[in-house]
């Protein structure tokens, strides 16, 4: 019985051959002697892993003359030796995990992945490029090779952690599981790993086994001035028990009235168990469940004059205060329990079947404010501010509103307003929005609310793999993938702000046509007076199904290896209204058309040792990328209409790598080059000009990233050591897309296949220059200090793609070539910037506990003026064609950043 799971998903059978001669090593930690379990050691282009006794075999046709051992593991220094029967390889541990200290710091938490920073935890791979890139650059929302997340693969457990509907990791879901979740196997490119076909921004999978976690407990206690101002984990774990059991339990809490941006609160717990079985040395299971429920009070992106008048880069507009008291308009809540189990079994010598199932049910709520008929309640809005009052030629008002700005409340959302506008709003109006005369209620009509966003998702992975050691040189790895997912997104009630009820209907159907079905959100239900807690505005669910096989084949020689790798997957998806919309009553409701792609994919590559110490490795992919959900629907909070002529991306990549690994210098030098085309969006925003709410949907978009990467690390002394890395990359789209502009409330199309002038301009949201220089001293008395420079420059806001069409320039009769015509297709490069980071820290052992102190503090010099991404607002001005109407707008970096970090062991 209790090979039932495996059994059902075993969907290959091999005869395994009987194993020959084997040479062997074990892998301790240095100082205790403690077995280090599931460490890949790499020799000449095999990779081997440790068993439970921190042991690795290898077969004995394998040529090990001059063979050199590499193990790169988290938490502990690299090590570089000459292999030899027998040996025991000692591992010593760096200073409490000094990385991850610095990983909170980039508040990786966040995800918002079109801006999402390289998460460096995740796939640092051991060279200093990998670390600095995340740990120095992250926080600055650099992104590894021009990447977004969705190009990055994250997996638990051998379970994808990406949401079908938009393709990417919400690292929020195990936010505050630090302790538990540092054991990982990762790649930065599309080399192998043994559970998924790869990614071109890198893959990685976390392993939670309790068997591999230090046995004993673990307390720490953090204080940072940044997104939270404390934090608190306590961690346990029992090791391997003589019974076969292992157990890990961990918990934590990260907390901050007000983060380091005023109106931002942050408040969030996370929960963890893992209970393993090895039955024999051939099998276990592992159950792991988690959960990270959090709520963040947010900050938004605004134009330079709201930030200047404010005198600080921190203003946030989305806070005000009520009653004396901060309240923030826009919060995020977010809850997605995991729940896996893991099956490993050991079918011979040669035959490996690993199977993972997982299961989650998430609910993410995010708050904002709702109006109707009402002036916009948002305090930067261009006409709030003193710019539009001069563009006007009013000067007094706009000298006034100058004068107000500067003091405290003003330019905040005024919660005291909206409560004395509802509360003194008495209306009489009809129950039933089709029945003018029949029944009616009376009381204060709400025009201002807080409507909650809603996204309530399930979805269950099966994910069965293979591994077959066909010989000692020869390895087949194959795996089936299976996804099916549905989420339901609705709009619900949230405050009525001091009103009686609010009216739920369409505001631009209702402006613009004069029969009042039209205006109803939902013809099912006409009755329009909604109250806390009911639903309101859109509801509808998505359906996706995703199923796919992959396999890749390894070949190692004498001097480095070849593999050849492939993939094919079917995803189907629709969309299901749940609300029957008065603007499209047959094609709002129910189930959409099934949308259908079927994807595939070939990598090939492999690495050759020059030497022992000279290692040269190459990559090669081409793979196609069914749309994401949320850009498949033309409008996908009204109607089930789908984008025309969908298709699937496609991605070329490449990059080509060398190594040194020498006793001192440790050295990475790398070129890539992508191209990603046919790609799709779909943009929804208020446009001026057509005065209504509109869909831009953007087809056959295309970019082309490409770039050299260095990381470099010398041990000047065994104590003194330097780290450098750069790059030097350029990130453009190398297309002009089509636009398909549609009016919301009619589904009219205001243009069809305008061309949108982007090839040749930067795609923007990162930076494309980047390097960093620094120093450590670790001291064999169990301190260390270190110091790094970082430079980032060449940075460009993110495009509106209405600015570069025809319409753009013949619209307000823009003369070609003259100012105003650059300064509309002008792509603004941000300022370059340059930060001091500095570190310490200090270990002391007492009797059986060990206490460790560490202390990071980034951006020493305070620089407030580093712009972290900045972008191009949707809105445009058709009229008259001013650029700076809807100015650029942006977020910037937090100054000095301190984070303190107390932990204990025992």
């Amino acid at each position: 019985m209790k090979h039932i799971l495996t059994s059902i998903l075993l969907f290959i059978q091999f005869v395994a051959i009987a194993q020959e001669g084997t040479m062997s090593g074990t892998v301790r930690v240095n100082g205790t002697e403690r077995a280090l379990v599931a460490i890949r050691v790499a020799i000449n282009g095999n990779t081997y892993i440790t068993d439970e006794n921190g042991k690795f075999e290898i077969p004995s046709d394998i040529n090990l003359k001059d063979a050199l051992i590499h193990i790169s593991a988290d938490g502990f220094v690299p090590v570089d030796i000459k292999f030899k029967d027998k040996m025991v390889i000692l591992l010593s541990p760096q200073l409490d995990d000094a990385n991850s200290i610095a990983l909170s710091l980039t508040d990786l938490d966040e995800d918002d992945g079109d801006t999402q920073s390289t998460p460096g935890l995740l796939f640092s791979s051991g060279d200093a490029y990998s670390a600095i890139a995340g740990y120095a650059w992250g926080p600055y929302w650099f992104r590894a090779r021009g990447y977004q997340s969705n190009y990055m693969n994250v997996y638990i457990d051998g379970i994808n952690m990406a949401s079908p509907e938009r393709g990417y990791a919400s690292f929020s879901i195990w936010g505050g599981l630090n302790d538990v979740t540092r054991n990982k196997e990762t790649t930065v490119n599309m080399s192998p790993v043994d559970f998924t076909f790869g990614n071109i921004g890198g893959s990685t999978n976390i392993i939670t086994d309790p068997s591999q976690q230090r046995p004993g407990f673990k307390a720490s206690y953090s204080m940072s001035n940044s997104s939270y101002r404390n934090r608190f984990m306590l961690t346990y774990s029992s090791g391997l028990l003589e019974n076969g059991w292992a157990f890990t339990v961990s918990g934590s809490r990260r907390w901050a009235q007000e983060g380091f941006a005023e109106g931002t609160t942050y408040d969030a717990y996370a929960g963890f168990i893992s209970a393993e079985k090895q039955f024999s040395d051939r099998h276990k299971i592992v159950l792991t469940a988690f959960a990270a429920p959090s709520t963040r009070g947010q900050q938004g992106a605004t134009v330079q004059e709201a930030y200047d008048l404010k005198g600080t880069n921190y203003y946030n507009p989305y806070w005000g205060y009520q009653n004396g008291e901060k309240r923030n308009g826009r919060t995020k809540s977010t809850l997605s329990p995991q729940f896996i189990v893991k099956d490993q079994w050991k079918i011979n010598e040669k035959l490996t079947l690993k199977t993972a199932v997982g299961f989650t049910y998430s609910k993410e709520k995010r708050t904002a404010l709702n109006w109707y008929d009402a002036p916009d309640p948002r305090p930067d809005y261009y006409r709030n501010l003193p710019s539009y009052q001069y563009d006007q030629g009013n000067t007094t008002a706009g000298d006034l509103l100058t004068d107000l700005w500067k003091t405290d409340k003003y330019g905040q959302v005024d919660w005291d307003f909206f409560y004395k506008t509802n509360q003194n709003n008495p209306e009489t109006v009809p129950v039933d929005w089709t029945k003018p005369n029949g029944e009616t209620i009376t009381g204060n009509r709400s025009h201002y609310i807080s409507e909650e966003r809603n996204l309530d998702a399930y979805h269950i992975d099966v994910n069965p793999t293979i591994i077959w050691d066909i010989n000692s040189s020869l390895k087949l790895t194959t795996g089936i993938q299976y996804q099916l997912y549905k989420g339901n997104n609705y709009n619900t009630l949230g405050d009525l702000l001091g009103g009686d009820f609010w009216v739920d209907i369409d505001n631009f159907a209702d402006r613009d046509f004069p029969n009042p079905v039209k205006a109803l959100n939902d013809m099912n239900d006409p009755n329009v007076v909604k109250r806390v807690g009911d639903r309101i505005g859109h509801d509808y669910s998505s359906n996706i199904t995703t199923a796919g096989w992959w396999a890749q084949v390894q070949k190692s020689f004498n001097r480095g290896s070849i593999y050849l790798g492939g993939n094919i997957t079917q995803t189907s998806m629709f969309r299901e209204g749940n609300r029957r919309k008065g603007l499209f009553p047959l094609n709002s409701y129910g189930k959409s058309d099934v949308l259908d792609f079927t994807d595939y994919g070939a990598k090939i590559g492999g690495e050759y040792f020059i030497t022992g110490r000279n290692v040269v490795t190459a990559n090669a992919t081409y793979y196609t990328k069914a749309p994401y959900f949320v850009d498949s629907f033309t409008s996908l909070r009204t109607r089930n209409e789908t984008v025309e002529n969908l298709k699937s991306s496609n991605v070329i990549s490449g990059d080509v790598n060398y190594y040194y690994r020498g006793e001192r210098l440790k050295a990475r030098a790398s070129a890539f080059y992508t191209q990603i085309n046919d790609q799709t969006k779909v943009i929804s925003y208020y446009d001026d000009a057509y005065q209504n709410f509109v869909n831009y949907v953007l087809t056959g978009m295309g970019q082309e990233n490409m770039g050299v990467e260095l990381g470099l690390q010398y041990n000047i002394t065994p104590e003194l050591r330097a780290k450098a890395a750069g790059t030097y990359a350029s990130y453009m789209y190398n297309a002009n897309p089509n636009a398909t502009t549609t009016v919301d409330n009619s589904s009219s199309k205001l243009s069809e296949d305008e061309t949108v002038y982007f090839n040749n301009r930067h795609v923007g949201g990162t930076p494309e220059v980047a390097g960093s220089l620094g120093l450590e001293y670790w001291s064999k008395n169990y301190w260390f200090v270190g110091i790094q420079g970082n430079f980032l420059g060449d940075r460009y806001v993110t495009l509106n793609p209405a600015r570069y069409t025809d319409r753009a320039i013949d619209e307000p009769n823009i003369e070609v070539g003259s100012d105003q015509y650059y300064a509309i297709l002008d792509q603004e490069l941000l300022e370059n910037s340059f930060t001091l980071d500095i570190s310490g820290g200090k270990s002391w052992k007492i009797h059986n506990y060990m206490l460790r102190v560490n202390l990071n503090i980034n951006n020493v010099l305070n620089n407030q003026n580093i712009a972290t991404t900045g972008f191009q607002q949707f809105r445009y001005d058709f009229v008259d064609g001013n650029p700076d109407k809807f100015a650029n707008k942006y977020y910037y970096a937090q100054g000095i950043r301190a984070f303190l970090n107390v932990g204990l062991t025992f």
